[in-house]
């Protein structure tokens, strides 16, 4: 009982989820009401924490709630070929991509190959995820390797965002 009540009163913050963080890496094996992160697991923020944004992280927050672009080049980062994390930096044509696909309800995009068309609509689906409780994500298409291909690109935009941006994960195997 005493450590329900523990866990109930435990309200994270930046610097918490940082510290606890830090402790994971570093191999130390923490609590669970201390432990913001599902399964130990760093990126997949545990469903039920209770969390306390600065005002900061609320102003960013609405902003990226508001803005697709900016939460495109502000938070979502992606794993480069050779292996490094970068930011992306929309071109002129994911942008106006994106503007469709906010815009209207449906959209047909005609396009060559490679240019960025699966990590912009990943990208907005991950943003209808976070921003829009009334909405519902479906991703059909030709083959069931690329279905994978755009829920593990989507999972991983999400496990490389700020905690206060993320939403709790119950699962995350579907």
């Amino acid at each position: 009982m005493a450590v329900e009540q523990k866990e109930r009163q435990m309200i994270f913050t930046t610097k918490l989820v940082d510290e606890s963080t830090d402790k994971i890496n570093d191999g130390i094996v923490i609590k669970r009401y201390q432990n913001p992160w599902l399964k130990s697991e760093i990126g997949l923020r545990r469903s039920g924490v209770s969390f306390k944004m600065t005002a900061d992280e609320q102003s960013e927050y609405i902003k990226c709630a508001l803005d697709v672009h900016y939460f495109t080049e502000k938070y979502s980062k992606v794993k480069t070929e050779d292996g490094s994390i970068n930011n992306i930096k929309l071109r002129e044509y994911q942008k106006e991509m994106l503007n469709s696909f906010v815009n209207n309800r449906f959209s047909i995009l005609m396009a060559s190959r490679q240019v960025g068309k699966t990590i912009s609509s990943s990208i907005f689906m991950l943003h209808t995820i976070l921003f829009s409780n009334d909405k519902n994500i479906m991703i059909v298409a030709n083959k069931g390797d690329t279905a994978v291909e755009i829920v593990d690109k989507i999972k991983s935009i999400y496990s490389l965002l700020p905690y206060f941006l993320k939403p709790g994960i119950k699962t995350w195997n579907q």
